[in-house]
């Protein structure tokens, strides 16, 4: 037995159980405005930070050694007073941040509480239902996405694609399947306005906030469809279908991309999206492919499993990407050349 390797294996046990903790005290920082009340605000005592947030100090300093220790902030020894560099306050509190994760905290924590639930499930199959899924998960999943969408979705990922942002610009027809809370539809009808979106989800509380989204933005060309993700109205021949980091979680992956297809116009493009992993395990030994290997299970699985789904999983990687295609008979498929840490794209024709 190699002792180094042991003692390794062991250790990163202990990195993993610390940055467990870590994620905890994040979504604490993140829910209770702890994060935001320090970025931009110079040095502060634990006294001055819980009196900003009106929170407890004695929890509040201890809360705040935890986050230096994690790297999130930082500490001045000779006043002993926390701050935030500009580059955390862009990651941990600027929600327009192109890198912000608050919605990784968000996210994390509820997901986590399921795990007695997986448990049982482990032993007696299905899953959990999106609806049980967790009160916190549709706002969650929308915050962790959200900075994307905002920052590089019309910008970057669609620009990608010849010729298809003349067309939004002019006028033309999309559907967002699997929308979630609506924040790709509506920065695609903020972006295009002489396009018409729409978004459909089968989540009812999802559909709603992307509404009241919609309506607190004044937004006239975007509109929301309580639905499953195959039951695109068929009476409009869309010119652009997205699907942002969705289809792994269908019940039936493959009905949807076949309703998709038929759902495009003969010159129309397909822009999907999926979690930038290796399909190989062994090549997953990074932070990306760690994070989403191991969210798979307590969440994009169980939601498609509880259902009688098919359970592809988080990571399908792009050599399932492209069988799903192939079977789906779309006549190309391209995988984009757009660098990011989290996704991968492609773009089909009908």
């Amino acid at each position: 037995m190699d002792k180094k390797k042991m003692e390794d294996t062991a250790l990163r046990v202990i990195g993993d159980m610390g940055g467990a903790f870590s994620m905890a005290l994040g979504y604490i920082g993140d829910r209770l405005g702890l994060f935001k009340a320090m970025s931009g605000a110079g040095k502060l005592s634990s006294i001055a930070l819980a009196d900003k947030t009106g929170l407890n100090e004695r929890y509040v300093r201890e809360w705040a050694n935890a986050m230096v220790a994690a790297e999130y902030i930082e500490y001045e020894e000779e006043s002993h007073e926390f701050f935030m560099t500009d580059e955390q306050s862009a990651v941990l509190a600027d929600e327009d941040s192109p890198m912000f994760v608050g919605g990784a905290f968000h996210f994390t924590v509820p997901s986590i509480l399921n795990t007695k639930k997986i448990m049982q499930i482990f032993k007696d199959g299905g899953g959990i239902p999106y609806s049980d899924i967790g009160d916190e998960i549709p706002e969650a999943i929308e915050r962790l996405f959200r900075p994307g969408y905002v920052n590089f979705l019309t910008r970057d990922w669609l620009a990608s694609v010849p010729g298809l942002i003349n067309r939004l610009e002019n006028s033309a027809k999309v559907v967002d399947v699997g929308c979630g809370c609506g924040q790709s539809s509506i920065a695609m009808a903020e972006a295009f306005p002489n396009t018409k979106v729409l978004g459909i989800d089968y989540n009812p509380p999802s559909i709603k906030r992307a509404n009241d989204l919609a309506k607190a933005k004044g937004l006239k060309n975007v509109e929301f469809l309580e639905a499953p993700a195959h039951e695109i109205p068929n009476n409009e021949n869309y010119d652009l279908v997205c699907s942002f980091d969705c289809i792994h979680d269908m019940v039936d992956p493959r009905l949807t991309l076949k309703a998709i297809r038929g759902a495009m116009s003969d010159d129309g493009f397909y822009v999907w999206s999926e979690p930038n992993v290796h399909e190989n395990p062994l090549k997953r030994r990074d932070p990306v492919g760690k994070a989403f290997s191991a969210l798979s299970p307590l969440h994009c699985m169980t939601v498609s499993l509880a259902y009688g789904g098919e359970g592809l999983g988080t990571v399908i990687g792009e050599t399932a990407i492209m069988k799903l295609a192939r079977e789906a008979e779309f006549s190309s498929i391209e995988k984009l050349s757009i660098e990011h840490p989290l996704n991968q794209f492609f773009a089909l024709k009908p």
